[in-house]
């Protein structure tokens, strides 16, 4: 998201779980690249080790969470799933 787009970060719950919604107003991502989310590795970034989604991905999953992504070209967000127990 280029500088000056707003970052909005809510907390939603049912009875039966908690999601955390991560949005931005950047540019969306392409459908290539969203396939190979939480891929170790893949980057996008030239500096970038390709981990960072990767181990999120891995934290969820050992919590028995989920994450789920929107894209358009008005912005994505990230949801993430937990179960209330």
């Amino acid at each position: 998201m280029s500088s000056g787009g707003e970052l909005r970060i809510r907390t939603l719950s049912t009875n039966s779980e908690v999601t955390l919604a991560i949005s931005d107003e950047g540019n969306g991502i392409e459908q290539c690249m969203l396939e190979k989310l939480g891929t170790p590795f893949f980057t996008t970034k030239e500096q970038g080790t390709g981990l960072g989604l990767a181990v999120c991905y891995s934290i969820v999953s050992r919590h028995n969470g989920r994450i789920s992504v929107e894209t358009s070209p008005a912005g994505t967000t990230f949801y993430v799933y937990f179960i209330i127990e």
